[in-house]
């Protein structure tokens, strides 16, 4: 093999990576239970650092 087709080839499989087994979905599945707890991340950087609140 030159080294063109085999770059060309290698280039193609990263690209296009592995198929997956079933379609991909969208959101939480019709009927599952809503968490209305809310998102609170961690915060990492800042004078909040390692609490856990709102960063808006």
């Amino acid at each position: 093999m030159t080294p063109t087709i085999l770059a060309t080839t290698a280039i193609t499989v990263l690209l296009l990576g592995p198929i997956p087994p079933e379609p991909l979905k969208s959101g939480p599945p019709v009927g599952a239970k809503n968490n209305r707890g809310g998102f609170f991340p961690n915060l990492v950087a800042g004078p909040g650092a390692g609490e856990r609140r709102c960063p808006v």
